[in-house]
């Protein structure tokens, strides 16, 4: 956008405001939610996180997945914060809950 004419083009300064929120919103949420959901999994077999971890890592893997609708439905905005702030706190929780290695 720092290229004259190209502030002018509406139709491209739309298109790389999808691009960026597209890459910034949805494309780290829904990554964030399979993490989180990939994580859950093999600590709910294994039995290395609390119930309670386990379960709102689910949830929140969940929500991260359906953030992607906000493409298509506008009012899923929500999600993308839903995911991405919790996502952090249990990240940092299930972090300090794992058992330490030998």
């Amino acid at each position: 956008m720092a290229y004259p004419g190209i502030a002018q083009e509406t139709a491209v300064l739309r298109a790389l405001y999808y691009l960026g929120f597209a890459i910034g919103g949805v494309g780290f949420s829904v990554p964030m939610g399979l993490l989180i959901a990939g994580l859950s999994v093999p600590a709910a077999m294994m039995k290395l996180l609390p119930k309670w971890l386990v379960v709102s890592g689910f949830a929140l893997g969940i929500i991260g997945e359906l953030s992607a609708l906000n493409l298509v439905i506008p009012q899923a905005l929500f999600l993308i914060p839903l995911t991405r702030f919790p996502g952090f706190v249990w990240l940092i929780f299930a972090g300090f809950k794992l058992p330490q290695g030998e």
